[in-house]
């Protein structure tokens, strides 16, 4: 026994060895396909589709076929929901300059939205009226949050028959077709030989993106960060500042339209979609089996309680039940968070970095 014992140390030194390396090694390649043929693209398409119908109906509503506004009004909440589920989604075509702004120009705690589209609208100014001009100019007064100011201005509607009334159905018209083109052109830039997927799917010396398999798969789950990050910021965060300081309006987006409970429910559900597509969960060991199970359970309750959490219009004043509930989303958020960035990513081989785990 004592003359082998060289040799099963030799073995479980090499066993010890080999096992940190088996353990992270994964199958990146597939991960990244799975997630961009099955969840990525698909919303994106999804976004596409829900602007040129957006962009369709407003154009037949100002042509004038008033009867069309009623369906360019429901064509622009299906395209708040499609932005919402990729809003997060901030690498690749979506990295391009300026391209989350003129979407949807938010936050905007100083009303610039407001206050430039009055001067524009006061101008008449004829060049807003081509979607191409009006894409060059400020963010505020283009895409989602601009188009809303129109929608859900009941003192000047979008059917008046007078001067005013034509030219801003005129100007929703031109937003509504720069969001179309610009969808389009996210969409068009994930595909192709040359496109946003491949580079992904292509990682080498040569990528100017992405140089190893670990780093696409990274990438997606950092996003999942930044959209948890997001919504505690944006809509969270407002509220709860606000019941804590009776009076104080908490600045929800899209919560003219009534659609800032809605929008938050959309990208709840998106996060837990991406959260699945990336199979995160398969690297748990049973011994931490319960972060999964805590993770799964806390989408649930997301998904339950943000709606009635999130509504703008009762966020103005204490509310101890409303309270509790925003800091129970806040909890559930940092803790799908923490655990993705800290213990899951790691355990499936993923690097996601500091950047996204500030303020934890």
């Amino acid at each position: 026994m004592l003359g082998r014992a060289p040799t099963v140390c030799l073995c479980l030194a090499i066993a010890l060895i080999a096992a940190p390396a088996s353990a992270v090694e994964q199958p990146f390649a597939k991960m990244t396909t799975r997630v961009l043929d099955g969840y990525v693209i698909p919303h994106f398409a999804r976004l596409e589709q829900a602007s040129a119908k957006l962009a369709g109906d407003l154009t037949a509503a100002c042509a004038p076929q008033p009867v069309r506004l009623a369906a360019a009004r429901s064509d622009f909440r299906e395209a708040v929901l499609a932005w919402a589920a990729v809003e997060f989604l901030r690498f690749g075509p979506m990295s391009v300059t300026g391209r989350p702004e003129r979407f949807a120009f938010w936050p905007d705690p100083r009303g610039v939205t407001q206050r430039q589209l009055r001067a524009l609208i006061a101008r008449r100014d004829p060049s807003a009226l081509d979607a191409l001009n009006l894409k060059e100019k400020s963010a505020a007064v283009q895409g989602l949050t601009a188009l809303e100011a129109l929608l859900t201005d009941a003192k000047h509607p979008l059917d008046s028959n007078d001067e005013e009334g034509r030219y801003r159905c005129r100007l929703a018209v031109a937003m509504a077709q720069a969001l179309a083109a610009t969808a389009r052109d996210i969409l068009s830039d994930w595909g192709g030989a040359q496109g946003w997927r491949q580079r992904m799917l292509t990682p080498g010396a040569q990528n100017e993106s992405y140089k190893s398999e670990a780093e696409p798969p990274a990438e997606l789950a950092r996003a999942l960060i930044t959209g948890l990050q997001m919504l505690q910021d944006r809509q969270v965060a407002p509220l709860i500042a606000a019941q804590a300081k009776p009076g104080k309006s908490a600045r929800l987006p899209f919560a003219r339209s009534q659609l800032a409970a809605p929008y938050a429910a959309s990208a709840v559900e998106s996060l837990r979609e991406l959260y699945e597509a990336l199979g995160l969960a398969a690297n748990v060991p049973r011994k931490k089996a319960w972060m999964t199970e805590w993770i799964t359970t806390a989408f649930k309750r997301l998904a339950h309680d943000a709606p009635a959490a999130l509504e703008a219009e009762t966020g103005t004043g204490k509310d101890p039940e409303r309270a509790r509930k925003l800091r129970f989303l806040r909890f559930h958020m940092e803790g799908i968070r923490k655990l993705v960035g800290r213990e899951l990513a790691p355990l499936a081989g993923l690097t996601i970095g500091f950047n996204e785990l500030d303020g934890d």
